[in-house]
Parts: structure tokens; C-alpha cells; sequence
């Protein structure tokens, strides 16, 4: 039988940093009292912790009904794709701040039930996990522990599941509410759980969806470590810095506050 991911609390980040790999996360077996196998599909197996009750049952089943349609979605995406160690093993537990999984590799996946209101924000912490395994198996400077890889997990979740993501989810605020905006297009972060890193990350890459109209397969294929390399890939353009900001400062001036509900304002 698969080992069960285990899901250290993360709370004591500035904010809840939902659907993040968390790196102290270790392999064990729970005690089979514990957990409930709820079903397996052609590339999950799915269970949950035993004490959630029916809702765990249907949070699992939730996420059965959708996790081959979404696979489809991401392999589509990553170039028909099909990652190493599959199964995916998918655990529902108490957990409240989002979802994780051993490594960039990992297909344990640990999805928190009271991570938030609703089935569909659950079934986005699932492929935000899985988009990561995806990246990893695809290269091309995707690293889902820094800002570029990050972003792009984030953004293929919420771009699957729109309007599920909740206040705690929004890192694009973080980034745009300084006054002196850092540069996280021309250089990659080299941690994920920098919110102003990754706002940056998740407004560039939806600007290029969004705004400038690509598509993400092509965004994915033009991979190269940085934002700008994948704009210059994309573009033949060497200037993703200049042409991202002067954009958002046009649209969304330095200075304010702008409270968005979503990582995603585009089009404007």
C-alpha cells in the first residue's frame, strides 16, 4: 500500500500559504484505523482521514469525479505529458492551510479539508499539487520551489477552477500594493513562499495568458528559468521587464491599494 503523506502545520507563515509544497513534509503509514480508502482512478488513488466523517467521504469522492478530467486539462498543457511514480496518492486530511507534497516530484499529495468553503477551492489545491509534479517531469526552468514555478501552479489552478480562490489565496496584491515594485520577471525567487515574489509571478504569467492573448501550452513550452527568458521565447523580445511594467504601472499606478479578489485582473 502507498505511504500517506504527513502535513506539518504551516500557520506560522505571515499568511496562510495555501497549496504550497511544504518541505518538512514526511512519508508514513497512517494507522489503517485512520483512514479511509474512498476509490482509485486510472492515475489517483484517493483516501481520507477517517475522523472527517461523511464529509471527508465526499470531499474524496469530490475529488474522484474530477482528478482525470483535470489531469487531462494539465497533460494537455505539459504536451501530453505523463509523469513519473504515477499513481498520484491523494490523501484528504484535517489540515487547514491548503495542500503539499514531499517534492517537486512527489506524487503523495496531502489536500487539507478545512482549507476553505468550497469542493471546487478543494479540487484547485489538487491540481495546483499536481501541476507541480507536471512541471517537474517537464523541465525547462519550471521550479515549483521558487517564484517562476510557483506562480505558474497557482495560476493553472485558478485558471480551472475560476472563481474558487479565496482571500487567503491572493498573492498578486502583495506585489502590487508596493510603491517601488521589485523586478521578479527578470530574476526567479528562489523560494516559494515569498507572496511578493509570487505576485509578481502570478500578474506576469496572466498577463501573457490574458492580456497578450498566448496560450498556455505555449506559455509551459517556452520555459527557460526566468519570466523574461520565457517572454523572449514567446516574444523574440528582450525587454519583459520594461514592457510588463510600464503596463501595470499604466493600468494599476504604484502607490495604492487595490484589494483584488483575484490573481487574475486581465483583460483591462
Amino acid at each position: 500500500m502507498p505511504a500517506a503523506v504527513h502535513v506539518e502545520s504551516r500557520t506560522r507563515h505571515r499568511r496562510v500559504t495555501l497549496h504550497r509544497r511544504h518541505r518538512g513534509a514526511v512519508l508514513g503509514m497512517y494507522h489503517p484505523n485512520r483512514v479511509t480508502t474512498s476509490g482509485n482512478t486510472t492515475h489517483f488513488e484517493v483516501s481520507y482521514l477517517t475522523a472527517l466523517g461523511s464529509r471527508g467521504a465526499a470531499l474524496a469522492q469530490a475529488l474522484l469525479d474530477s482528478c482525470e478530467r483535470d489531469y487531462a486539462t494539465l497533460q494537455a498543457i505539459f504536451g501530453g505529458l505523463t509523469p513519473k511514480h504515477l499513481p498520484f496518492v491523494v490523501q484528504v486530511t484535517a489540515d487547514n492551510s491548503g495542500a503539499s507534497h514531499s517534492s517537486c516530484m512527489g506524487t503523495d499529495i496531502a489536500v487539507g479539508a478545512n482549507s476553505g468553503p468550497t469542493v471546487d477551492l478543494i479540487r484547485s489545491l489538487l491540481v495546483a499539487e499536481a501541476d507541480e509534479v507536471f512541471m517537474a517531469n517537464f523541465g525547462r526552468g519550471w521550479n515549483c520551489g521558487g517564484s517562476n514555478g510557483e506562480g505558474l501552479s497557482r495560476v493553472l489552478a485558478n485558471d480551472m477552477y475560476p472563481g474558487a480562490q479565496t482571500p487567503g489565496f491572493v498573492t498578486a496584491n502583495d506585489w502590487l500594493d508596493i510603491k517601488a515594485r521589485p523586478n521578479w520577471v527578470s530574476r526567479n525567487d528562489s523560494t516559494d513562499v515569498r507572496f511578493r515574489s509570487i505576485g509578481c509571478s502570478v500578474l506576469f504569467l496572466n498577463w501573457l495568458r490574458f492580456q497578450l492573448g498566448y496560450a498556455w501550452p505555449d506559455i509551459v513550452a517556452a520555459g527557460a528559468g526566468t519570466l523574461s527568458a520565457t517572454y523572449l521565447h514567446l516574444t523574440g523580445k528582450r525587454s519583459a521587464w520594461k514592457d510588463f511594467q510600464a503596463f501595470m504601472n499604466a493600468h494599476f499606478p504604484p502607490g495604492k491599494k487595490y484589494h483584488l479578489r483575484s490573481d487574475n485582473p486581465f483583460p483591462v
